[in-house]
């Protein structure tokens, strides 16, 4: 972890490094540069006409200005077109722009085996009709020292910070890890089912949001916990009278003779107990693939509401035979939206064995698709569900009438609700105008990416 932080940092000193080394280089070649540009305008103003003829009245004042410790060797030139007047005769000279006359123009050159810097500047002498041109030249061992000198005291300082930051990077890590240190702490300490919120007393600003989506995580595994126990306790109970009623009718069937009342009224009572239990765990099994369904996972397809509904409604045929319901499907049209079948399937299933079981003995269950908007509405002419129970019925285990009692497991508008939020449908409860029986409402979304269009 440390070599992970020290590698920014060293980053960082070498990015410093090349910025700091262009800025010296730069400002050495700047500072020379106006130097040399000084002692050549102090020539240029010396420089006078005495009836025609140039005089110079050089002052050591202005070489003077150019000595340094590295001993450069100075050169200069004052020149009148091609002829030298003064100074070096074979100095470089420098092509001069005639619309920058009277500005400072430079060059590196070489002379004498030297590398040198040269500036030029004309000037304009009275009585003469063309510009002097003043040249002086330096070599640059003072710059390269200077330069060299403030590159190596820049060095001598990033490295100093180098190590610096390496040594006081173990603690600063310490320190800033003792409050997960103290919270790790905090957690193994506890018990396994302990799952109340971390204290966020003496927590750093910096890990307040951490703190507060480990406790958000917290509160949701102990919901989703709680809820697991509240299931298993419900299933139990659901499970243990079908079980209890298994038990006794065989202690009966063991103690009766065989092809008597009693034992025919134990086998009927057996067969009962068994599908309340089959169908009690198909449920559940439902209700579990229902919950663990990732919708981001689900494989979306073009599916025929019209022809899943047939599907559904055959399966049920026998059911409500049973029941004496007469379960009958409409459809005006092909209806296609974007869906998972299987689980669309499941649901409306759901909802019919639902209208089947806890509707009107006798009575009627239809099964409508409509098309604009899509959507499965499944109504019964049953006793309905009371507007105040409408939002409690898709609980679970929740059974709202007495004369089923002995039927159903109260889970099937639960198993539907945890469908359609996974496929992102709506499902609601509406009573017809004459208040009696139940529409149940099925609405797929419209947009253009999930209705399909065509045949």
């Amino acid at each position: 972890m440390l070599g992970w932080l020290v590698l920014p940092i060293a980053m960082l000193a070498l990015v410093l490094g090349v910025v700091g080394s262009f800025a010296i280089t730069r400002t050495v070649g700047a500072v020379n540069d106006r130097i040399l540009s000084a002692a050549s305008r102090g020539i240029a103003d010396s420089l006078a006409s005495d009836n025609g003829e140039i005089t110079l009245d050089l002052s050591p004042a202005v070489f003077g200005m150019l000595e340094n410790n590295a001993r450069d060797n100075v050169y200069y030139s004052v020149r009148r077109g091609r002829h030298v007047l003064t100074g070096y005769v074979d100095l470089p000279q420098i092509r001069l722009d005639p619309a920058r006359s009277e500005a400072f123009t430079f060059a590196e050159s070489q002379y004498l085996g030297h590398d040198i810097r040269i500036v030029a500047v004309a000037q304009i002498v009275p009585q003469i009709d063309e510009p002097i041109i003043v040249q002086v030249a330096e070599t640059l061992d003072a710059r390269k020292r200077m330069a060299r000198d403030l590159l190596i005291g820049l060095a001598i300082l990033e490295l100093a910070l180098i190590a610096t930051a390496a040594m006081l990077m173990p603690i600063a890590v310490r320190r800033g890890l003792a409050p997960l240190k103290r919270l790790q702490g905090e957690m193994d300490r506890r018990g396994a089912e302990d799952l109340t919120p971390l204290s966020t007393v003496g927590v750093p600003g910096e890990l307040g949001d951490l703190v507060s989506a480990f406790n958000t995580m917290l509160a949701r595994l102990d919901a989703g916990f709680a809820g697991i126990r509240r299931f298993t306790a419900d299933a139990s109970h659901q499970m243990r009278t079908p079980l209890s009623v298994l038990r006794a009718h065989v202690a009966v069937l063991k103690r009766a003779k065989p092809g008597s009342v009693e034992a025919q009224g134990s086998i009927e009572d057996i067969d009962h107990a068994g599908a309340r239990l089959s169908h009690l765990l198909n449920q559940l099994l439902s209700l579990a693939r229902a919950d663990s369904a990732d919708p981001e996972r689900l494989i979306q397809e073009a599916v025929h509401l019209d022809r899943l509904a047939a599907d559904v409604v055959s399966a049920h045929d026998a059911a409500a035979r049973v029941k004496h319901v007469t379960l009958r499907l409409e459809a005006t049209g092909v209806v296609r939206v974007r869906t998972n079948e299987a689980l669309a399937a499941e649901l409306l299933a759901n909802i019919v064995d639902n209208a089947i079981r806890y509707g009107r003995p006798g009575g009627q269950v239809a099964v409508i698709v409509a098309a604009a908007p899509p959507a499965i509405r499944v109504e019964d002419d049953g006793p309905g569900i009371a507007p105040d129970d409408r939002e409690r019925v898709f609980s679970r285990f929740i059974r709202l009438n007495p004369r089923a009692e002995g039927d159903g497991s109260g889970l099937g508008l639960s198993i539907a609700r945890s469908i359609a939020e996974t496929l992102g449908l709506d499902i609601r409860l509406d009573e017809f105008a004459d208040r009696r029986g139940l529409q149940v409402t099925i609405a797929f979304p419209s947009d253009a990416d999930s209705l399909v269009k065509g045949p």
